[in-house]
């Protein structure tokens, strides 16, 4: 094994972190406001990227293109699923001292009705984009990294770096933070709460949105493929920190670093598993993972 061996790997789990950031992002800043695990993340983003297909599919818009009717399409999703499905719970609940196990157990049927809808209409067969940047490198020297890669890697910043700015920037992003640190003061100093949720939830899925029309360049849309990223980034944002967006960042690209250095150490199905190795290890010894708290 050769020095650039390992770096060539390295560079890939950045590539490959990058991603798992990306789709991260949003359902760490949805439990960092609302307080509840979004399980339904996985259904948004393959919904997400069937979108953006069947845009590139019949009106032959490039992925990267889409992105600017994916966000506000997939925002209004958001902002009504929590609207007219999740916010009813929480008010049914609200006299109850712990969150309200409901609006969990929503968006996990939310996630298979999802999965089932898209695999009774579109099928269980893979869908591939044909995009003019599939061959695009950007070369390193010794390393040649695909643009459809680093472009992933870019948006997860680019993501971050919106979410930071919406946050700290705007009066509603004001708002955001203080429902997330504190909903009862923050409704004792004239905040909705409740609209407050659905702007951070449509937020939220705008984020898993953006990642999924610029990954599938390279991924194929499946019906399936929400159960497996969807688990990723529940490993991500533990790694990170419930609720901490620069935290889904950072365990994004440490998880991605991990499976592809591992790799080369292990066989690769037994690479697979590093991911869950490191999510035990994470609860075991710091379960507030390396933030912890709602990203600014």
């Amino acid at each position: 094994m050769t020095v650039e061996t390992v770096v060539m790997a390295f560079v890939i789990g950045l590539m490959l972190g990058g991603l798992y950031s990306a789709i991260s992002i949003g359902l760490s800043l949805i439990f960092g406001v609302i307080r509840v695990i979004n399980f339904a993340q996985g259904g948004f983003l393959m919904l997400a990227a069937y979108s953006s297909f069947w845009l590139w599919k019949f009106f032959r818009i490039d992925p990267y293109l889409s992105l600017v009717i994916v966000g506000p399409l997939f925002f209004v999703f958001g902002y009504a699923v929590q609207h007219w499905l999740i916010r009813p719970i929480f008010i049914r609940e609200k006299a109850l001292v712990v969150e309200p196990l409901g609006a969990l157990l929503l968006t996990v049927g939310l996630d298979l009705v999802m999965a089932n809808l898209a695999l009774f209409f579109f099928g269980s067969e893979y869908r591939a984009v044909v995009s003019p940047f599939a061959f695009t490198t950007i070369s390193l020297g010794f390393l040649e990294i695909n643009f459809t890669r680093f472009f992933v890697f870019l948006m997860a910043f680019i993501i971050t770096g919106g979410l930071y700015l919406l946050l700290n920037n705007t009066e509603m992003g004001m708002a955001i933070r203080s429902v997330g640190q504190n909903r009862e003061a923050a409704a004792l100093c004239g905040i909705n709460v409740y609209r407050t949720y659905d702007l951070s939830f449509g937020i939220g899925i705008v984020a898993v949105a953006l990642a999924a029309a610029s990954f599938i360049p390279f991924i194929p849309v499946s019906p399936a493929m929400g159960g497996h990223l969807g688990i990723k980034s529940f490993i991500v944002v533990v790694l990170g920190g419930l609720g901490s967006i620069p935290g889904a960042l950072i365990g994004g690209i440490i998880l991605g670093v991990v499976e592809s250095v591992g790799s080369l150490f292990v066989p690769g199905t037994t690479a697979y598993i590093l991911s869950f190795v490191l999510f035990i290890i994470i609860l075991l010894f710091r379960p507030k993972g390396i933030m912890g708290v709602l990203g600014s």
